[in-house]
């Protein structure tokens, strides 16, 4: 092993089964040895849907914090309670989950080509 005995975990989106193409066609739990002193890296394959869900929640808590930065700091501008920053944030995390689908689709088509017609 490299300089240190556990390896460092790493995070990659994919079906976790290793089979077919795309980007991430590595097995959940492999461990990537790296040469000489450095330290190995354990592969942990996160399935599409958390990923997407995970930045879903992340993408509307950023926002949500920064309406409510805003306010704090301008309370005049939305003229808003918490619940009408909430759904505003909700409608930014939207947008953010139509292009983390989008991302996400296009590297599964990687994967499976023939499902979505391209070679």
């Amino acid at each position: 092993m490299g300089s240190q005995d556990q390896p460092v975990t790493i995070s990659i989106i994919g079906t976790g089964t290793g089979d077919g193409g795309g980007v991430a066609p590595t097995p959940n739990g492999t461990i990537a040895e790296m040469p000489g002193e450095q330290t190995n890296l354990l592969v942990n394959v996160v399935p599409p849907v958390i990923a997407i869900a995970v930045r879903f929640v992340n993408q509307w808590l950023t926002a949500f914090a920064g309406f409510i930065g805003v306010d704090v700091i301008q309370p005049d501008l939305f003229s808003l309670d918490l619940r009408g920053m909430a759904l505003l944030a909700l409608s930014a995390a939207a947008i953010g989950l139509i292009k983390n689908l989008i991302t996400v689709f296009g590297r599964l088509e990687g994967k499976y080509p023939l499902s979505t017609g391209s070679i």
